[in-house]
């Protein structure tokens, strides 16, 4: 069986300098971590596990989510054989939203309200997908739609 995602020997250490300018010891986030996600039908993959055991911190570095310039990441991360870890951002954005997605646990803050819901959707359609901007805004009435939302079609707009 294909792998989708295999993290080997991930560990992820924030450390750095100080306000001040002075070196300070690195906090280990993640340590010695790997798990492999087997290509199989669609299939929903959930990591569960205590708070603080490093389930955000894992996803967030598979995701390319951690731009803390004192942050070093260590080991393999690998997404359908082709490694994650020193990927250039371009790259990685070209993988995110398109092949990749993480949903975090606090869903008050997955929309910010400066953006109306539509807006927000309509440009990950746009960043990914060539269409226009009505076809783009037609798709996030359609999503809107597909996972219940009432009145979709004025739900955008809030």
């Amino acid at each position: 069986m294909t792998a989708l995602l295999e993290i080997r020997h991930a560990s992820k250490i924030f450390g750095g300098k100080t306000f001040t300018g002075k070196q300070k010891q690195g906090t280990v986030a993640l340590n010695d971590f790997s798990m492999t996600v087997h290509e199989a039908p669609p299939t929903i993959t959930a990591v569960v596990g205590e708070s603080g055991s490093g389930k955000t911190v894992s996803l967030l570095a598979v995701m390319g989510l951690i731009t803390d310039p004192n942050a070093i990441i260590t080991g393999s991360i690998a997404y359908r054989g082709r490694e994650l870890v020193g990927l250039p951002a371009k790259e990685m954005r070209k993988l995110r939203g398109r092949e990749m997605a993480m949903i975090f646990q606090d869903p008050m803050t997955a929309l910010t309200p400066v953006y109306t819901i539509g807006w927000q959707i309509a440009e990950q359609i746009l960043a990914h997908e060539k269409v226009s901007k009505q076809a783009a805004w037609q798709r996030a009435i359609d999503l809107l739609a597909e996972v219940n939302i009432p009145n979709p079609a004025e739900a955008v707009h809030r």
